[in-house]
């Protein structure tokens, strides 16, 4: 692409006339980026909600514990109310 005398280049047609490997290539469609972008973003999604938790297991232990803690009372105390959670295949009493 012929650029006009005085005018700077674009940073892709720089580097198209560094490195001529990169006529080759290009440029992709916003398409194809908007594809790419959700798959990484999915991607970095289901390591956080699945892989990392299971790397960093004793920090998730810890922080259960703490928190376990702090609760005082029974399952009665914390229902506020409300039945607490029977077994509803167990024949009535």
């Amino acid at each position: 692409m012929r650029v006009p005398k005085g005018v700077k280049p674009p940073l892709f047609l720089q580097l198209k006339s560094r490195f001529p490997l990169l006529d080759s290539i290009t440029r992709p469609s916003l398409g194809t980026v908007a594809v790419f972008g959700v798959v990484l973003l999915t991607s970095f999604a289901v390591y956080e909600v699945t892989i990392q938790p299971k790397i960093n297991k004793d920090y998730y232990k810890e922080c259960q514990m703490e928190k376990r803690k702090l609760l005082h009372g029974t399952r009665e105390d914390h229902a506020q109310g409300l039945r607490p959670w029977s077994d509803p295949f167990q024949p009535p009493k």
